[in-house]
């Protein structure tokens, strides 16, 4: 019976010092794994990827990805065809097919880009449309004021915003235009006006 109890309390202390000894590493594998998860939430919340990227997959606000043009530049020629797939067009508002020639803009739409230089003088934003409308067409700039689009021809539309609501501070800039009609829009140009 002596031999038992002894034998009992030698396998208690041993296991003891086993629970001892595994504590620690239980408790280091607890640190390294919290560490760990926090700098993966770290990351999440702050991505270091291309704008196109986060516009396309992380905010989900581009039609199309611009594994081209990582930073969404607006192309210096100052014109894009929205028939064809482009990086700027929203997911909202934009049919996703062509019609024609163009693009059915149904309501509100955006396009986000953003400049190789900061304007200084002010921009001119020109739709080429595929037919004519008599609806009215607003613009704004980064959410700023509304401003509508004038006829220029009789299947064109055009504004000139002021430099001063394209900010720099921001990551992209965006164009939203709004209208009650659906329009069919072939082109969309925007270029700094020449002082």
């Amino acid at each position: 019976m002596f031999s038992q109890t002894t034998e009992l309390s030698a396998n208690n202390s041993f296991s003891k010092v086993k629970a001892q000894a595994f504590r620690p590493l239980v408790l280091a594998l607890f640190i390294v794994l919290s560490l760990y998860y926090s700098w993966v939430l770290y990351l999440a919340a702050h991505p270091n990827v291309s704008t196109a990227y986060q516009t396309y997959y992380i905010e989900k606000k581009t039609r199309y990805w611009g594994k081209e043009n990582m930073d969404l530049l607006w192309p210096e020629k100052g014109t894009i065809n929205v028939a064809e797939p482009s990086p700027f067009l929203s997911r909202q508002g934009w049919e996703p097919l062509p019609k024609g020639e163009g693009r059915e803009l149904v309501h509100d739409a955006s396009l986000y880009f953003n400049f190789k230089k900061t304007p200084h003088s002010p921009v001119r934003i020109k739709l080429s449309l595929n037919q004519s409308i008599t609806e009215p067409v607003y613009i704004s700039a980064n959410q700023g004021r509304k401003v509508m689009l004038m006829p220029l021809e009789i299947n064109s539309l055009e504004t000139t915003l002021p430099a001063s609501v394209f900010l720099r501070a921001q990551p992209i800039q965006q164009l939203q235009f709004e209208t009650d009609a659906s329009l069919n829009i072939r082109q969309v140009t925007i270029t700094e006006t020449v002082q």
